[in-house]
Parts: structure tokens; C-alpha cells; sequence
């Protein structure tokens, strides 16, 4: 990432102290949580693929747990509600001060297309409700760093309304604004010092 400070407009930028120290906290749970060991078993299974089932495990844990992280630091940056599972809208965080409504995806390939499509309905569905929101069906990685760092805003039309899709940096910078680059490098530094 490029140094945006050049870029960066005279508008009030949030005191995140206690953002960070809170993140801090979420992400060393979350990193230090127990792993489950268990693979799946094939009467077929030989060393070589018991150990790749293995690592493959390590890796699908690992990154459901940094989609986590990445809805954390979302949901509790200032003006953002981390929505959980279960919420009535069934989406994963808003933002009523900015009418901000969002689906949020760790990759471009998290959702089949089933799931995209209820994903895309649970956006139209509280467009239709709240029509005054910005709806956004949000991957924070593309399968390309080009792709991640350099995605224009698409619109998709769903159910008779306009969603926004946004990937990687161009949603970074819709959320985090003049403090994009600060939160990033804050969260790999953490992802850093507590993944083991």
C-alpha cells in the first residue's frame, strides 16, 4: 500500500486508542483459541494424506479466523456494530450513523453462487427496508493482488435494487477512511505477534 497521507482531507479522524487496545483483545482470542486436530478419516488414508488433510485443516482454520478478525475490526471501529450470527437481517455489520448495511467476505471465493444469491437477497431485502443505506456485498481479498489492491466499486442489481460490491482496498478505504493503512498495519502486526 501506497502512503495516502498526501491524499488525506481536513475530516475529523476518530481517536482510536481504545479501538486498538479493544482490537488488541479480540484478535489475541481469537488467534489463541484452541484448534480442533481432528481430521477426517477414509479408508484410503496413507501418511502423505493424512498429513496434507492436516495442513489443509491448519489453513481452512486459519482463515475463518481471519475472516473473523476482519469482521471485528469492521463491526467495532467507531460508528460500526459488529452484527454476529443470528441477527434479524442476517447480514454481518451496520453502521447507522454513516447508513452504511454490510455482507462481509474474507475472499472472492468464499460464497458459491447459492450462497452469494442469499447473500444478495439478505442485502436487497434490508435495501428495500432501508432505502436510504448503502448496501455492500464486501470481500476484503480478490484471488489477485492487482485484483485486491485496485477494484473499482461495482453495482450489482438485485431484487430491484442497486447494491454496492467492493473488494480490498476500495472497501478498506470506504470503512477506514484516512486511517486505512494504520489499521491494516495494526492488524498484521497483531496477527504477527499472536498467531501460533
Amino acid at each position: 500500500m501506497s502512503n495516502h497521507s498526501e491524499c488525506q482531507n481536513n475530516e475529523e479522524r476518530p481517536n482510536l486508542s481504545e479501538y486498538y487496545i479493544n482490537l488488541d483483545k479480540k484478535i489475541h482470542i481469537i488467534l489463541t483459541r484452541k484448534k480442533r486436530e481432528r481430521i477426517t478419516y477414509d479408508i484410503l488414508d496413507t501418511k502423505t494424506s493424512i498429513r496434507n488433510k492436516s495442513i489443509i485443516l491448519k489453513e481452512k482454520q486459519y482463515q475463518m479466523k481471519i475472516g473473523e478478525i476482519w469482521q471485528e475490526a469492521i463491526g467495532s471501529f467507531p460508528g460500526f456494530i459488529n452484527l454476529y450470527v443470528g441477527h434479524d437481517t442476517g447480514l454481518d455489520i451496520i453502521s447507522h450513523t454513516r447508513k452504511i448495511a454490510i455482507e462481509l467476505k474474507n475472499r472472492t471465493n468464499t460464497d458459491n453462487s447459492s450462497s452469494k444469491k442469499t447473500n444478495l437477497d439478505k442485502l436487497a431485502s434490508f435495501k428495500k427496508s432501508h432505502p436510504d443505506y448503502t448496501c455492500i456485498y464486501a470481500n476484503i481479498n480478490a484471488d489477485t493482488k492487482e485484483k485486491t489492491l485496485c477494484s473499482k466499486k461495482q453495482y450489482i442489481y438485485h431484487n430491484d435494487v442497486i447494491i454496492e460490491k467492493q473488494i480490498g482496498i476500495t472497501f478498506l478505504h470506504t470503512i477506514f477512511s484516512n486511517d486505512m493503512e494504520d489499521v491494516v498495519n495494526f492488524i498484521k502486526e497483531k496477527v504477527e505477534k499472536y498467531n501460533v
